[in-house]
C-alpha cells in the first residue's frame, strides 16, 4: 500500500524543478500515497467530479508513465471491487486486442497487466500494469505504462512499486519528527509487495511495537500488519514467531478469520493436518458468521479468504480425502 498528496490535494515535492517524491491524498484523510522516485514531471494534478484525486506524471528519461487515482466510495471497498474495475477496463480496451493478460494478487493488492501490441496498425508494444487496493473507505488505483516495452523494463516498474508506500500527508514536512507506526507499516509494505519478506520484518516489527504502545493504525491496516508480519515470518521459516504473531492478533482484536487462516498455514508448514483443518474450519466459520452477523457479534470481517485449493500453503494435503471433504464444506 503506497503513494500520497497533501491534505490540500496539491503535489508535494522537495524541489519544484527536480521533485524527489510525489505524494497524493484525499481531503480529510490521515494517510497519503507517496512515490519516492525522482525524474517524474507532473502532467495532470486535479480533482475529478465526485472528489476523485487524479495524478498523471511521466519520466522523460525512462519513458515510464505513472498515474494514481484515489477515490472515496460509499460501499465498503474490496479487492473484488478492484477486479470489477479491471473487467470493465478490459471490455473498454477490447478493440485494442491486449495480449499477455495476467491477473494476480500481491499482498493486499489486486494486480492486472497486459500489452497493447499495436494501435491502428502502428506497433507500440505498450505494457500496462495496474495495482489496486482498498484503504479505509477508498480505492487506490496505480497505473504504470511504457511504450516499446522490453523484458529489461520490468526493473523500472519494480523500482517504482518498491518506492511506493503509505505515509501521513504531512510526513515530509515534519523535519526531525519520530516516524510513527504508519511510516514503518509503509516501509514494510515496500519490501513485502516485492516478496522481500526478510527485509519487511524489521519495519513491521517496529510498527507493531509502536502499535502495542499506542494504537494509531485503522482497523484494516492493523490487521494487514499482523497478517503480513506473520506471513513474513512463515515465509522465512520462523514458524514459532509466525504463530506468536497470529495468536497475538487473535487475542488483541475482534475474532478475525484472517488470523486463523494464517495460523492454519503455519500448521500446514509443520505438516500438522489435524491442526490445519481445525484452524481452517474456524477461519471459514468466522467468515460466514461475520458476513451475516459480524457487527452485532463483534466479529471482524476481512473480506473473502483465499481459496485453500489454490494456496500453496495447503498443497501437501490436497490428496487427503478428509481434507478435500472439509474444503467442500466451506
Amino acid at each position: 500500500m503506497l503513494l500520497s498528496l497533501g491534505n490540500t490535494g496539491a503535489i508535494q515535492a522537495q524541489e519544484n524543478k527536480n521533485p524527489k517524491f510525489l505524494r497524493v491524498s484525499l481531503p480529510g484523510k490521515s494517510w497519503a500515497l507517496q512515490v519516492d522516485a525522482e525524474g517524474f514531471v507532473v502532467d495532470t494534478d486535479e480533482t475529478k467530479p465526485g472528489g476523485r484525486r487524479y495524478l498523471l506524471a511521466t519520466n522523460p528519461a525512462t519513458k515510464v508513465t505513472l498515474s494514481i487515482t484515489l477515490e472515496a466510495v460509499r460501499e465498503p471497498p474490496s479487492l473484488e471491487g478492484c477486479r470489477d474495475v479491471f473487467a470493465q477496463r478490459m471490455r473498454g480496451n477490447a478493440k485494442l486486442n491486449p495480449v499477455d493478460v495476467k491477473e494476480s494478487q500481491v499482498g493486499g493488492m489486486a494486480v492486472q497487466e497486459y500489452i497493447f501490441p499495436e494501435v491502428k496498425g502502428v506497433p507500440i508494444q505498450q505494457k500496462n500494469f495496474f495495482a489496486c487496493f482498498a484503504k479505509d473507505d477508498s480505492y487506490v488505483d496505480i497505473h504504470l505504462s511504457k511504450i516499446k516495452f522490453t523484458p529489461q523494463d520490468e526493473a523500472l516498474f519494480a523500482a517504482i512499486l518498491n518506492a511506493t508506500h503509505l505515509t501521513s500527508p504531512s510526513a515530509a514536512d515534519a523535519a526531525g519528527a519520530e516516524p510513527d507506526s504508519s511510516y514503518y507499516f509503509g516501509e514494510g509494505n515496500k519490501y513485502f509487495l516485492q516478496n522481500g519478506f526478510a527485509q519487511a520484518m524489521g519495519p513491521y516489527r517496529k510498527a507493531l511495537d509502536l502499535e502495542k504502545k499506542n494504537r494509531k493504525l485503522d482497523a484494516a491496516s492493523w490487521r494487514q500488519l499482523i497478517d503480513n508480519l506473520g506471513t513474513a515470518y512463515r515465509k522465512t521459516g520462523d514458524l514459532k514467531s509466525a504463530e506468536e504473531v497470529f495468536i497475538y492478533g487473535i487475542s488483541s482484536d475482534q475474532p478475525s478469520p484472517l488470523f486463523y487462516y494464517g495460523w492454519a498455514c503455519v500448521s500446514a508448514d509443520r505438516n500438522d493436518l489435524k491442526e490445519t483443518m481445525k484452524r481452517l474450519e474456524i477461519a471459514f466459520g468466522l467468515q460466514s458468521v461475520a458476513a451475516a452477523l459480524g457487527p452485532r457479534l463483534n466479529i471482524a470481517a476481512a473480506g473473502p479468504l483465499p481459496d485453500p485449493r489454490k494456496d500453496a500453503c495447503f498443497e501437501r494435503f490436497l490428496q487427503e480425502k478428509k481434507f478435500r471433504k472439509l474444503l467442500d464444506s466451506f
